[in-house]
């Protein structure tokens, strides 16, 4: 069971039986949070709700062991940091694929420099810390674009 868990509810699992060790993992259970959280419309309170659960169900499903060399196939990480870069407007599609691109892009490049910093910690945190620290360059990029949308001209 955690080991599901850990794979992001199966999305890792399917990932590694459909291409095997190919990497991209993480930006397909992403892709499917995002969708998941455009379908349903929940509101934001209840997106920090998911955020803070899935930060929790992480800690307490991925072992040690299991995250040492980062497998692609463990993918709840990446869902928990694009949960948190959801939380800026989860109804509006242009700031929920801005906060998505924004935070697939920092996880891949480790750009800014706190994300690879944060990827340096040992054992699990270092696993879903990077991920926090995308996900928050991708929630600011999903706030400013949602904020432009706001604008009343």
């Amino acid at each position: 069971m955690k080991t599901f868990i850990a794979s992001g509810f199966g999305a890792g699992l399917l990932w590694k039986s459909i291409f095997a060790d190919t990497k991209g993992g993480g930006t397909f259970a992403s892709l499917i949070f995002v969708l998941v959280v455009y379908l349903l419309q929940l509101p934001t309170i209840w997106l920090l709700f998911v955020f803070i659960f899935l930060t929790i169900v992480y800690f307490t499903s991925v072992d040690e062991e299991s995250a040492k060399d980062d497998p692609s196939w463990i993918t709840l990480d990446e869902i928990v940091g694009m949960s948190l870069a959801s939380l800026a407007s989860p109804s509006e599609l242009l700031p929920l694929l801005t906060g998505f691109l924004i935070f697939r892009a920092s996880d891949i490049l480790k750009v800014p420099s706190i994300v690879a910093k944060m990827e340096n910690l040992p054992g699990k945190k270092g696993v879903l810390y990077d991920d926090l620290a995308a996900g928050a360059f991708g929630l600011l990029g999903a706030t400013i674009v949602s904020q432009f949308m706001n604008l009343s001209l």
